[in-house]
């Protein structure tokens, strides 16, 4: 029959393993932890860093393009074209963001996925309006010996595009003015919702931050 110091010895050596066995445990388990972390917090800094891409193209077309334009009567006609403005990275990874689907911030994978949505429409109504100017108002202003910028009534001007051509200019302009204003918008406010929920998620972890321009210069 073993003694007791036997048994304690014994003891001893089975807490000793189940600590260090319990030790390495929680070293593993911290090690994935901070993995994991690491991972969705550079997946947050490259959605942060798409959404402003996405602002700042369009913000660079509306201090470009739309203000010498803004409340023109003629803008359906002289704003610039603009066939192949530069977007960039403007698409989210969606495979990285999945880990908000997982959390309480499930809204703002949504979020973001509608934004890169509302950014291909203004892209998308841009360049429609461009290719009518290029492949259609511009042949049609030649041919009828009218300049660049030559002041020409109105209505003549229908007379000679035509009922159907312009008015897919003048809604296609006015449908570019309200999209991008309500785009760059929604962007920032968008920037906003992912930073406040990454700090839901992670609140001794810090995302990157971007200093918006002031809309009005």
């Amino acid at each position: 029959m073993p003694e007791y110091k036997d048994i304690v010895s014994i003891l001893a050596t089975l807490v000793a393993s189940f600590a260090g066995a319990w030790g390495a445990f929680l070293l593993e388990n911290e090690r994935r932890k901070r993995e994991i972390e690491d991972r969705n917090i550079g997946a947050a800094n490259r959605a942060i860093y798409t959404l402003f891409n996405l602002w700042n193209i369009l913000e660079q077309y509306r201090k470009e393009v739309l203000e010498p334009h803004r409340g023109k009567p003629d803008a359906w006609l002289n704003l610039a074209a603009n066939p192949t403005i530069a977007t960039g990275e403007h698409t989210f990874q969606t495979s990285e963001l999945q880990f908000l689907l997982q959390s309480s911030q499930a809204e703002v994978y949504a979020g973001l996925m509608l934004e890169e949505q509302r950014f291909a429409i203004s892209i998308d109504l841009i360049r429609a309006r461009s290719l009518l100017v290029l492949d259609e108002v511009f042949p049609k202003m030649s041919a009828a010996n009218i300049a660049v910028r030559q002041s020409v009534p109105e209505t003549q001007l229908e007379q000679l595009l035509g009922i159907g051509l312009t008015h897919k200019l003048k809604e296609i302009t006015a449908a570019i003015f309200c999209n991008v204003d309500e785009d760059l918008a929604s962007l920032r406010a968008q920037y906003a919702q992912t930073q406040a929920a990454m700090t839901n998620l992670y609140p001794k972890r810090k995302v990157i931050q971007i200093m918006f321009e002031d809309p009005k210069k």
